[in-house]
């Protein structure tokens, strides 16, 4: 009877032993992933976050994009300026306002999301919801020159009030600016209404292309290309070959635009 108390204690003894063993290891390949994730998130890539061992099979696993965080100050784009400019007509359409925010004489924005010490050009995207249109500002990182990198920095709205016949003008800034819920900078503008379509007197001017029968407005963006020098040497020896070590260098620099997308 001693025999069998002691087999089944030593039994109870080795099992603790292996659940011991077992919960060691699973903690130890818990923390071995948690600081996979901290390396990969550290990195700026794409952190995967493994299922529980005891979840059942098929679990879609946990996804977390890292992304760089992107904080900028107001002063970075003049929105109050870019308001102004569609108020007072000193652009004619979202081309001409495209152009006057990205030159850099206008002193409008100094965005530089990548941090590579050049200003990001900025694209104007139109979107109608219904008797609004929203233009969207997206700021390239020049570092990229991808299409499908950018950050929206900012918005202008146009809404058409049916009721009361005004065009409301709503400028904000986008999340990624600091304070961005506190500014705003607003206007508003009388429109005329005509079988519930919004009319604009005479069709000229940035109100009259706004409201003009037309596809959606997306902006295109041109990369300056690289500087390229050619050396040409021209022997001036006649018969050729009658001088030696007698040539002129010349150095014709070419610009052109490189990658442009809508």
């Amino acid at each position: 009877m001693k025999q069998s108390i002691l087999s089944l204690s030593l039994l109870a003894a080795l099992a603790g032993c292996d659940a011991a063993i077992i919960a060691n290891q699973r903690a130890a390949a818990e923390a071995e992933a948690e600081a996979d994730v901290a390396v990969k998130a550290e990195a700026g890539g794409e952190a995967v976050v493994a299922a529980e061992a005891d979840a059942p099979k098929g679990d879609a696993k946990v996804v977390a994009n890292v992304d760089v965080k992107v904080e900028l100050k107001p002063d970075a784009l003049d929105l109050e300026t870019v308001t102004y400019l569609i108020k007072k007509g000193k652009v004619k359409d979202a081309d001409a306002l495209e152009k006057k925010i990205n030159n850099p004489k206008e002193k409008l924005h100094h965005i530089d999301i990548d941090g590579d010490g050049k200003i990001d050009k900025i694209q104007i995207v139109e979107v109608k919801e219904g008797d609004t249109i929203i233009f969207e500002l997206h700021a390239f990182p020049s570092g990229k020159k991808d299409k499908d990198n950018f950050v929206i920095v900012g918005y202008i709205n146009f809404t058409a009030d049916k009721t009361t016949n005004v065009l409301i003008v709503k400028a904000t800034y986008a999340p990624v600016f600091i304070g961005y819920e506190t500014i705003v900078y607003d206007y508003t503008t009388p429109i005329v209404v005509k079988n519930d379509v919004v009319v604009v007197s005479g069709g000229i001017g940035f109100y009259g292309w706004l409201y003009a029968p037309r596809p959606a407005y997306v902006g295109v963006i041109v990369w300056d290309a690289p500087s390229i020098v050619i050396d040409v040497h021209h022997d001036d020896c006649w018969p050729p070959g009658h001088c030696k070590h007698h040539h002129k260098h010349h150095k014709h620099k070419h610009k052109g635009k490189g990658k442009h997308w809508h």
